[in-house]
């Protein structure tokens, strides 16, 4: 068998991917206004809105693949594919319908309504529904990518953010004739079905022997009880552990792009399209993802997450120079034909280098933890690559709100100046610590490991 043959991937491997892509693209049909519905259409604040979307919605996603990963490994995929795709459904068209039907049972006639109960439930649903998604995906990826790793996860990761486009797009569109509540219920939802779909007929489990032989070693399926302490045993590594906590670091930085940067943007532009905005995101990963896995491939993973997180780090500091440069940041200048504040302009290339950052380091991440994956447990395992991003929105969304809150919204309230610097400095310092780390890992931790 000749060099290309042994590139191609398995029908599997194709069939995971298009279900991500659809989920994918009906979380980020709504990803970029969540906190913008929550405190605008909803009427909550800038701090609980940003608990709600990254401290709940986001940790659910990503903290419970510790569990749902295990569960999924005992289970199966597809039963755990199904059951997630079901509650994504529901959890979205309860937060598109809301204002439809609570008002009918909440509160006296003329006082505000309250939407904290339907809001938690919806988002219960889609953070639960999400994390099973996370390490079925992931963990079909791994098994079927055989020694093409590295460009198994790009894949992944490229066809992550197609879903993202098509999902952003689609949003635009409905929103601007519909409003956003319209975004779950005409966009979220529809994807959600055909992904179901998707799961029901199309995808088959990855060839795996539960009781037998895999790869030359015994394997043999666990108790629920022994894969629950099996979470012990991992976070009993703490060498693996102190890697996690300084991966965290650095998606403190990145969850601020769906709860700092929206509230920003809408503060220096109130009409803002902030779909549009964070576009440039997932457009960078599909046109430069292949060629920044081209550049890193024969780097180590840390050393690739290291430059990673410094990319993104010197993205947030790029924020600060209209502050210095502009008395008025939100004064529009000409871009392509289009009014842009000055700020938006920067949070574009701000974004974009994210972008570049995000593309170094992710795709090591969930390649660097999938290869130290006991045989059989790569769900389990893959689970762990999302608890760093899990830690970093559920303390870095609410505190992006609370950076917005004391540094943009209560000065406007006094009559006083808002104070941007510290904002982005805040964030980049997180940044700094998180590179810090990582270079202490790589020296102290990692250098006796095998390359």
């Amino acid at each position: 068998m000749d060099s290309k043959e042994k590139a191609r991937f398995p029908k599997t491997f194709w069939t995971a991917n298009t279900i991500e892509l659809f989920e994918r693209a009906a979380y980020y049909s709504m990803a970029s206004f969540m906190v913008i519905y929550l405190k605008e259409v909803l009427g909550m604040s800038p701090t609980f809105a940003t608990f709600l979307n990254g401290s709940l919605l986001w940790g659910l996603i990503y903290f419970m693949p510790i569990v749902s990963g295990t569960l999924a490994d005992k289970y199966g995929f597809k039963r755990s594919l199904s059951l997630s795709f079901l509650m994504l459904f529901f959890g979205y068209l309860i937060m598109g319908n809301v204002q439809k039907f609570w008002p009918a049972l909440a509160g006296d006639r003329g006082s505000a309504i309250n939407y904290t109960v339907p809001v938690v439930v919806a988002i219960v649903l889609i953070g639960l529904g999400g994390s099973i998604v996370k390490p079925c995906i992931a963990g079909t990826i791994q098994k079927t990518s055989g020694l093409y790793a590295t460009l198994g996860f790009s894949i992944f990761y490229m066809v992550i953010n197609i879903g993202s486009i098509t999902g952003r797009g689609v949003s635009y569109f409905i929103r601007t004739n519909l409003g956003i509540p319209a975004i779950f219920t005409y966009a979220s939802t529809v994807f959600i079905f055909i992904g179901l779909l998707v799961v029901l007929f199309i995808y088959r489990e990855p060839e795996y022997v539960s009781d037998g032989l895999k790869d030359g070693q015994q394997v043999k399926k666990k108790t629920l009880k022994e894969a629950i302490l099996g979470i012990f045993v991992v976070l009993g590594n703490l060498k693996f552990v102190f890697f996690l906590v300084v991966i965290a670091l650095f998606w403190f930085l990145y969850v601020q792009l769906y709860n700092l940067i929206p509230l920003f943007l809408r503060h220096i532009d109130p009409n803002a399209p902030v779909e549009l905005y964070t576009l440039a995101n997932p457009l960078m990963i599909v046109c430069f993802q292949l060629l920044i896995t081209r550049l890193v491939k024969r780097w180590t993973p840390v050393k690739s997450i290291l430059l990673g997180v410094g990319v993104t780090t010197a993205g947030m500091l790029l924020n600060i120079l209209p502050v210095l440069l502009y008395s008025d940041i939100s004064h529009r200048v000409s871009l392509a034909g289009l009014a842009i504040p000055i700020a938006g302009i920067f949070l574009l290339i701000s974004i974009a280098s994210m972008a570049v950052g995000e593309m170094m380091a992710s795709p090591r991440i969930y390649e660097y933890i999938g290869r130290i994956a006991p045989k059989g447990e790569e769900g389990l395992y893959l689970g762990y690559a999302n608890l760093p991003v899990a830690i970093g929105s559920i303390l870095g969304g609410p505190l992006g709100g609370a950076l917005y809150q004391k540094h943009i919204a209560s000065p406007l309230q006094a009559g006083q100046s808002p104070n941007y610097i510290i904002i982005w400095a805040t964030i980049a310092f997180l940044g700094v610590c998180s590179m810090a780390g990582l270079a202490i890992y790589d020296r102290l931790l990692a250098r006796d490991k095998s390359r």
